[in-house]
């Protein structure tokens, strides 16, 4: 991954290098380590590479219409924005919808495609705000509703601050695990 890549947005900036500082000096069997029922660092990456994917192609689709075709956010999904956009924060526990769900993509793969599918979801947004705007909402998050391009940029930087937090605590997880000596298994026993 190249972490001097320029992005017009701070947030996705911010973002990549977020995701820097939490896997830096990783190896690949640290990055698929993971234990049973949860997913490892790499799934975690995968995720996020599935999500900002999911947005590029969003983005494009409505890049393609006059004006964005958004309907108004419910007072419910406000509320929601100013929680996990405003505040910044992301209750852990809720499924992942299928279209981002991790399909297995390998540790080396998924670091090298990362930025790539950062510097595209910036290029997008940066089209949209040239085209639409950044104040009016448009574009609708599966569970936030209703975003502005502000939001959207901010929600990203948010939510992979959330994964990255999931990552660290890996990493603590299978220090704690190889300081417990050498009889210690690599891999969590299956419950």
């Amino acid at each position: 991954m190249n972490a001097t890549v320029s992005f017009h947005s701070p947030h996705l900036r911010r973002a990549l290098e977020v995701i820097h500082a939490s896997i830096a000096g990783m190896a690949n069997e640290q990055m698929t380590w993971a234990p049973h029922g949860k997913w490892s660092s790499a799934c975690i990456l995968e995720h996020l590479l599935l999500s900002y994917g999911v947005t590029v192609k969003a983005s494009r689709m409505v890049l393609r219409q006059a004006k964005p075709e958004v309907r108004r956010p419910t007072w419910k999904e406000r509320f929601k924005v100013l929680v996990a956009v405003k505040i910044g924060y992301v209750p852990s526990g809720a499924k992942a919808p299928r279209m981002v769900v991790p399909r297995g993509m390998g540790p080396d793969a998924v670091k090298t495609s990362i930025a790539a599918a950062m510097i595209e979801m910036d290029k997008m947004f940066r089209q949209c705000e040239e085209k639409f705007g950044n104040k009016v909402e448009f574009m609708v998050h599966g569970f936030l509703g209703p975003l502005t391009i502000r939001q959207w940029r901010k929600f990203h930087l948010v939510h992979t601050r959330h994964h990255m937090k999931q990552v660290l605590a890996l990493r603590r997880k299978m220090a704690r695990i190889s300081l417990a000596g050498p009889d210690s298994p690599v891999r969590p026993a299956a419950a």
